[in-house]
């Protein structure tokens, strides 16, 4: 039996052990068994140099994807912790998120919307629990960007909407006449972080937000555009 075959018998015999012990072969173990074969193969009948030229190439492969699995794990550890002190630097303030979802509970909330174009005009569906309109609001002209308004419920005349979660469709139409759809945003003040769940979560009146969904951090609490 060859220098080769010696090693990969034994490597195969040392991968069924490390696999019942739960313990796998690091790059150390494969280089004393590369120096192992050196010193312990047969003068007469020595390793080919095109094999252990192979062999040093599997263990410089396997040396670097370890550094690289090393230093995924150390980003994954830096990205956890900035995550954290991200989210903990929000609290206390406002922000913007895009998430058709939010909770009323009879206070005024920030309801906003967003295109990449100017629109002739614009509609936000308010929808209960139930996908039924309890609210539908025309806005005239809107421009390109970010705008908000205030939302209350209902204009005078409409039945008090219950406490719940509720959500924002916005749709708009173009001077041509074709439809586009708009992006929802939600206007929020943070009251605190969850880190329970695979990614940082801000806590806010009107549930939590993922960390992930947050465009914009003001300061204080503004409304762009028209308000009601």
């Amino acid at each position: 039996m060859s220098g080769i075959e010696a090693l990969q018998g034994f490597t195969q015999h040392m991968g069924t052990e490390s696999g019942k012990s739960g313990e796998a072969l690091g790059k150390n173990d494969f280089l004393n068994l590369l120096v192992a074969q050196l010193e312990n193969q047969d003068p007469l009948n020595p390793s080919k140099p095109t094999e252990f030229t192979a062999q040093l190439a599997q263990y410089s492969s396997l040396e670097q994807l370890q550094n690289i699995n090393s230093s995924m794990e150390a980003l994954d550890s830096v990205k956890g912790e900035f995550e954290r002190m991200s989210a903990l630097s929000l609290i206390g303030k406002n922000v913007v998120a895009e998430s058709n979802t939010f909770r009323f509970e009879g206070d005024p909330v920030e309801l906003g919307y967003r295109f990449s174009e100017s629109m002739e005009q614009a509609t936000l569906y308010v929808k209960n629990a139930s996908g039924r309109v309890v609210d539908e609001i025309r806005i005239d002209s809107p421009g390109k960007g970010e705008h908000f308004r205030t939302w209350s419920g209902p204009e005078e005349g409409g039945a008090e909407l219950p406490g719940g979660t509720y959500t924002l469709e916005v749709g708009g139409k173009k001077a041509d006449g074709s439809q586009v759809a708009g992006v929802s945003l939600v206007g929020s003040r943070v009251t605190g972080a969850d880190f329970q769940g695979s990614e940082a979560s801000l806590l806010t009146p009107g549930g939590s937000i993922s960390l992930s969904d947050v465009s914009r951090v003001n300061n204080s609490t503004s409304s762009a555009g028209n308000s009601r």
